[in-house]
């Protein structure tokens, strides 16, 4: 079968072998992923229809502003879902409200798959509360940090998200998937030829094994964490090849260290 690279945020309604699909809305799924403990994952955030479907994920980066990938920035509306670790349960979270005018999408993406796949949410009127507790005691909702200086590209990242599993079935909570993080080098190797891989690009990748990110995935964050337990988002869900349960290429994911300026030239 014939192997097609897509943006993650796509939803695969046909499995043709010369459909090759377009944005829109997902279903979405980690391949080889288990549940996350519940609150984890407190930066996590996912971007909603109005109507409260799932549709990409996100992060927190300030009160204010929610981090994603540019191709799921394609709605004139939607809502931001933050602590939350059923996407379908609306209690002891936090929702906020937004329209395309509160888009800031990267000047040189230029749509589809391909590098620049970078984009942020303002939520300057109605922000986040960081210093929110929960009934256990617990504070849901919290920022991310950015990659460090000393951040190398490379080692044991965490990919999280919502969406199916291997069987096909649709888990409400959260998912989480152990992987190895690696640079453009070492992904444009495993990649086929005359892959979009692009040095802004960061790679998930186990040799041989179908896991990663897929469809519904797509902004969400790839993280890593220190010693010391400092999470850092080393990685934004951009695009991979499916059909994701059995394709043994690498996640591409938007390299956050590559964007660190403009992040902070527009938030």
């Amino acid at each position: 079968m014939k192997q097609f690279v897509v943006l993650f945020a796509l939803a695969l309604a046909t499995a043709s072998a010369n459909f090759i699909p377009q944005p829109g809305f997902p279903e979405g799924r980690i391949i080889n992923g288990y549940e996350a403990e519940k609150g984890e994952a407190p930066f996590i955030v996912s971007l909603q229809s109005t109507s409260g479907s799932h549709f990409c994920g996100g992060s927190i980066l300030r009160k204010d502003v929610v981090l994603t990938a540019a191709h799921c920035l394609t709605s004139k509306d939607g809502q931001v879902v933050a602590g939350a670790h059923s996407y379908k349960n609306k209690e002891d979270v936090q929702v906020r409200k937004f329209t395309n005018a509160q888009y800031v999408v990267h000047e040189k993406y230029s749509g589809g798959v391909g590098p620049n796949d970078i984009g942020l949410i303002l939520l300057k009127d109605n922000p986040f509360n960081l210093n929110a507790v929960s009934r256990d005691g617990s504070n849901p909702v919290s920022a991310v940090n950015l990659p460090s200086k000393t951040f190398e590209g490379t080692g044991e990242g965490f990919l999280y998200g919502w969406g199916r599993d291997n069987s096909g079935s649709l888990p409400e909570n959260l998912q989480k998937l152990d992987t190895n993080v690696i640079g453009y080098s070492e992904c444009k190797a495993a990649l086929p030829s005359n892959s979009p891989v692009a040095q802004s690009n960061v790679c998930s990748y186990t040799a041989g094994k179908p896991d990663g990110a897929c469809n519904g995935d797509s902004g969400g964050p790839l993280v890593t964490k220190s010693e010391s337990g400092v999470v850092q988002q080393v990685g934004i869900v951009s695009w991979g090849y499916t059909p994701c349960a059995t394709t043994t290429y690498p996640s591409v994911f938007t390299a956050v260290s590559e964007f660190k300026d403009w992040i902070n030239e527009n938030c």
